[in-house]
Order: C-alpha cells, then sequence, then structure tokens
C-alpha cells in the first residue's frame, strides 16, 4: 500500500508547479478539495402480477418515482448558477495569454466568437506587453488602457521559484483596481488552494508566492465586490509532454491520475490525510476544466469562489 501511495503521490506533487509556454517565470496554479456526490438515480421495480390490489401498488409506486424524478430534476435546476448570455459578452483582456491556462481561456473565448485581447511579459504571438517587473509604467494605467471597452478580464499570471515572486503575484491585484477604472464588469483569477496555502506555511521558498497571490485577492475582492471569480485549484495537469523544467505532466497519464484519485477510496483518505499528503492525494484537474471555469466566470457565472475540485469542474460543464 506504501508503494501504491508513492507512485500515486509523486507525479501528482510534479504537477504543483505548472508554468507557463515559452515564459521565463513558472506558472503556478492550485486549487481544489474534493465533495462526493449523492447517487440521485431511481431505481423501480415493476411486478406484474394478476391481483389487482397488487396491480394499483405498482401504479401508484411508479407514479410517486416519476413525481420523485421531476421535484430532483427541478430541484437541481434551481441550484445551477445563472450565468449571462454569450451575446452580453463582446470583449475579454487575457492577462498571461500565452502560458499554460492563458492560452486556453484565449482558445475558448475565440471559439465562442469573444474578441480576445492578450498580454505576455514580452509582447510575443501577437499579444501586448505587460510586464509588472517594469517599475517604469503603472500596472493599473496600463491594464485601465488594454481593459477598454472590455466586458471581463481574466488573469492567468503567476511566478514561482523566482526572486520577484512576490511582485509578479501581487500585480494581478493592482491589474484590478485598472480593470475597474476601466469600466469592467467581472474580473477571474486563477488563484491558488486555501488548503495548499495552509500546508505550505513555513516553507520559505513558497512565502512571496503565498503573499503576492493572497494580496491579488484582496485588492480583486475590494474592487469587484460580487462580481469576482476566484479559480482555486490545487494541482493542473495538461499538454502533450512531461518536463522538467518547468515541471509538467503530460495530460494522458494526469488523466489516469485523476480517475484513479477520483474514486471514492482516494477521496475520502485525501479528506483525513493530514497537509501535503491530504493534497497529494487530491483529484488534479485539467487544464480545460480550469480554462472552462474561467470562461465560465466570464459569463457571469454566480459562484465567486471555486475552491474545490468538484466546484471547478461543474463550472467549466455548465458551458456545455
Amino acid at each position: 500500500m506504501r508503494i501504491l501511495s508513492l507512485l500515486l503521490t509523486l507525479p501528482i506533487l510534479s504537477q504543483a508547479f505548472v508554468a507557463p509556454a515559452s515564459s521565463s517565470t513558472s506558472q503556478y496554479s492550485f486549487g481544489l478539495q474534493v465533495v462526493s456526490e449523492e447517487n440521485n438515480d431511481v431505481h423501480i421495480h415493476n411486478i406484474i402480477e394478476n391481483n389487482i390490489d397488487q396491480s394499483r401498488r405498482n401504479v401508484f409506486q411508479s407514479a410517486a418515482a416519476t413525481a420523485l424524478g421531476f421535484a430532483t430534476m427541478a430541484s437541481q435546476s434551481q441550484m445551477q448558477p445563472a450565468m449571462a448570455a454569450t451575446g452580453d459578452v463582446k470583449k475579454v483582456l487575457v492577462l498571461g495569454a500565452t502560458g499554460f491556462v492563458g492560452s486556453q481561456v484565449c482558445a475558448k473565448l475565440k471559439s465562442l466568437g469573444i474578441e480576445v485581447v492578450g498580454t505576455s511579459r514580452d509582447g510575443r504571438v501577437g499579444t501586448s506587453s505587460l510586464d509588472f517587473m517594469d517599475s517604469s509604467k503603472q500596472v493599473a494605467k496600463e491594464v485601465e488602457a488594454l481593459a477598454a471597452g472590455c466586458d471581463a478580464v481574466v488573469s492567468c499570471i503567476g511566478s514561482i521559484g523566482t526572486p520577484n515572486d512576490g511582485q509578479i503575484n501581487a500585480g494581478t491585484g493592482l491589474a484590478a483596481v485598472g480593470a475597474k477604472a476601466a469600466g469592467v464588469k467581472r474580473f477571474v483569477y486563477v488563484s491558488v488552494a486555501p488548503e495548499v496555502r495552509d500546508a505550505t506555511q513555513g516553507i520559505s521558498f513558497l512565502k512571496d508566492y503565498m503573499k503576492g497571490k493572497t494580496s491579488s485577492e484582496q485588492f480583486i475582492r475590494q474592487n469587484f465586490e460580487s462580481s469576482y471569480m476566484l479559480i482555486e485549484p490545487t494541482f493542473i495537469y495538461g499538454g502533450d509532454t512531461f518536463n522538467l523544467n518547468p515541471p509538467r505532466v503530460a495530460g494522458f497519464y494526469g488523466q489516469f491520475v485523476e480517475s484513479v484519485l477520483s474514486s471514492g477510496l482516494f477521496r475520502a483518505a485525501a479528506k483525513v490525510s493530514p497537509g501535503i499528503i491530504g493534497i497529494a492525494l487530491e483529484p488534479p484537474i485539467s487544464v480545460q476544466d480550469v480554462a472552462g471555469a474561467a470562461v465560465a466566470g466570464v459569463f457571469g457565472y454566480s459562484s465567486p469562489v471555486l475552491d474545490t475540485y468538484d466546484k471547478i469542474r461543474e463550472a467549466s460543464a455548465s458551458l456545455n
């Protein structure tokens, strides 16, 4: 059992530090716990007998089950968060548009006919240059200009393992100030799971990373009140290859690990396991699901904080 746990845990831990493609700083996206779902299916046994009384009972049972089924469907429909129609969103600014998550967000938005304004640190691949480390420019003013005419802003910017982690990860908070000044309606941010924050306290090289992420979240809440979304995954996987620098787990392998750790046994174990062990036992989530959740946030998905595996997947599925 220890060997099995080790084999499953090590690949997942390697997903904790996922960097944007073609970038000198690492994209680091964390977030989610798992909430088990109840099975609402109603199984009806129809017993056909010649006895009239028995037949009447069967008819009553079928009618009751049908009514229960409609009631369940109605209840689930009422619980689905409302979203704006796609046509209500015309233009979106994506910060970190060439990165691991950001590139997927851009692709999903464009597939829906949404105009995308993208940024990258050096302005590559048709994006606008936005460098949070450029002291000659004010981030809020830069974003205010870039966000002119945009309905929403999505920030997928993250940095880990550099001397500037704190400043770069706090930059999204300043971007939120600029977006608000530009009249943007909604702000979406890919951040870090609260359980990851708790479990990594005392790890010095993550201190500035966490401090910057926390600062950005505070600015987003202050400026956008109820019209924001924070996506907080634990581990994100995706792509076609394995890589050490930046560390990355390919989609086919991550999908396999997700299927294993999504089983009832491992989800129960994750809930009772302490610290980093519990996090390692949580299912990782695909970059496509994280991007889908971000796009749902653009359209007004009404859950402001997606801090579990199930919440992120549910938001992503709402686009279908």
